[in-house]
């Protein structure tokens, strides 16, 4: 069987430098605990890079897998598997999901083992880098069906040995395919040429300032060894008008049913705003915070000819600061995408109007307009 040729990401991922750090180094190693054999072939869905983390007090998702290590004695490996991230996604009737790429080798394994064999580093320089190593899972089974995860040889620093992934790549490949982990996409949002999760703009009203009494919004104060200056400030730059899709481009509105909020982080407890749960969230008195609202998928709705252009004549009004501020939650917004259905989906529409709660059309200047009930109403279902 052959390789795939869609180009992936396999193997130990180095990402970007951040920073070196020292570390001092034990002389010696321990050793490794033995690998945990369990029944039935490798899962790749199960991978260890592919879990999420569950909220709290919710129950996982998916099994913990065995516990990695030396191969145990008796245990004869007749194939490898690697489950290696990517960042290409399997589509089936369902929608589009994450995928890991499954690698199987059948021959020279006995290279393999002897390179899983080497101990770990001990000693070194004493400095390490701090990037970060994406380890693929490398699983061993037997020929009555077992299978174990493998133990990767690491360096002083904890990284894994270099000359076991160049062993594992020297070997011929028996097969290479795509393992379905997560449903990123339902098929009915990909039909629509809508994204399986979205927000509401939480930037608003950007253009707003503060004012301090006694002072004119346009003044500025100093405070220098000569004492307390006023002087008049630069103005302030006028906002740039929103970017706005062509009418013609706007044929449909993707619908999404607000999420229940994440509960806000409670304050430290050496924290000077308050402490514990009901304190509200650690942000300083007088500090904007807003929440993000994400919403999930729920339907399509076309328009039909000329909504477009009253949609896009609508959020080109003067913003309407009352609405800025208004802080009435919805439970349900539409995204107005201007991309083909089927096109990659942009992450940010220019246009995003909620359906109750404030009734505000958002745009990407931080304004809000009035969503007109007329237009409104035939996208509540």
């Amino acid at each position: 069987m052959g390789r795939l040729s869609t180009t992936t990401t396999t193997g130990a991922v180095l990402v970007v430098l951040l920073a070196t750090a020292g570390c001092a180094f034990d002389t010696t190693a321990p050793p490794r605990p033995v690998a945990e054999v369990v029944e039935g072939p490798p899962d790749c869905a199960l991978s260890t890079d592919a879990w999420v983390v569950p909220e709290p007090g919710a129950a996982p998702s998916a099994p913990p897998p065995p516990l990695a290590g030396s191969v145990p004695d008796g245990f004869t490996p007749v194939s490898a598997v690697r489950c290696a991230w990517t960042t290409d996604s399997v589509d089936d009737p369902d929608g589009r999901w994450s995928a890991r790429l499954e690698t199987t080798w059948t021959d020279d394994l006995d290279r393999l083992l002897a390179a899983l064999a080497v101990p770990d580093e001990t000693g070194g320089s004493g400095v390490c880098t701090a990037d970060m190593e994406i380890v693929p899972d490398l699983w061993l089974t037997s020929a009555d069906g077992r299978s174990m995860r493998a133990a990767w040889p690491v360096t002083p620093c904890g990284k894994t040995l270099p000359g076991t992934h160049d062993v594992l790549d020297a070997l011929s490949v028996e097969e290479e395919r795509l393992v379905r982990v997560s449903l990123v996409q339902s098929r009915a949002a990909l039909d629509a040429g809508c994204s399986m999760q979205a927000s509401l703009p939480w930037m608003l009203g950007v253009g707003t300032t503060t004012r301090i009494e006694g002072l004119e919004p346009d003044d500025v104060v100093t405070d220098d060894a000569a004492g307390t200056t006023t002087v008049p400030a630069v103005p302030a730059q006028p906002m740039a008008p929103p970017a706005l899709p062509d009418p013609a481009d706007l044929d449909r509105a993707c619908v999404y049913a607000v999420d229940p909020p994440l509960p806000e982080p409670a304050a430290p407890t050496d924290s000077p705003f308050g402490t514990g749960a009901g304190s509200g969230s650690a942000a300083a008195p007088g500090t904007i915070s807003k929440s993000v609202t994400s919403g999930t998928f729920a339907r399509v709705v076309p328009l039909a000819d000329g909504v477009g252009s009253r949609l896009v004549l609508a959020a080109g009004q003067p913003s309407t600061p009352g609405l800025e501020q208004c802080d009435a939650t919805a439970t349900s917004f539409v995204t107005l995408p201007d991309h083909a259905a089927g096109a990659s989906l942009p992450s940010d529409p220019l246009l995003t109007a909620e359906l109750d709660g404030c009734g505000r059309m958002l745009t990407s200047d931080g304004g809000a307009r009035p969503f007109p009930e007329e237009l409104a109403g035939p996208l509540r279902g």
